[in-house]
């Protein structure tokens, strides 16, 4: 199996783009109609009570508190869930943790490289999304 040390190389390896290598939260392989998203690791939870989920966006990330526009990893992040949601592209999930998990913005601190998750999509009432791992990949 390959050893993956960075997020760059487990997108390199799914064919996957990053808009950006530093800021992107997410990478596209339009061949294969898949997206990937960043998974932060300590937000996963049971807020259906029953299904494990992991938050992929909340309404406030990525826009700047003073101004109120949003940044371009978050325009990126959009422009991908709208693929996953309403454009028929597969969504996956790899988790990563943070350097500091009460810092705003977040950095992230390692990626998990070893697998991957199929996620089933679902946009909540408050503008968040949240994925749902419906199949592990293990690399």
């Amino acid at each position: 199996m390959p050893r993956f040390t960075s997020r760059t190389q487990l997108m390199d390896y799914f064919g996957a783009k990053q808009k950006n290598v530093v800021w992107s939260w997410c990478a596209v392989n339009d061949v294969e109609k898949k997206v990937y998203f960043s998974l932060w690791a300590d937000m996963r939870g049971k807020r259906d009570g029953t299904r494990v989920s992991y938050v992929v966006q909340k309404p406030h990330w990525g826009f700047d508190e003073a101004t109120g526009a949003k940044s371009p990893s978050r325009r990126d992040h959009d422009e991908k869930l709208v693929m996953a949601l309403e454009r028929g592209y597969e969504a996956y999930g790899y988790l990563v943790e943070p350097r500091d998990r009460n810092a705003a913005p977040r950095e992230i601190e390692s990626t998990e490289t070893s697998f991957i998750f199929r996620l089933e999509l679902e946009k909540q009432p408050d503008g968040s999304v949240l994925g749902y791992p419906i199949g592990r990949i293990n690399l």
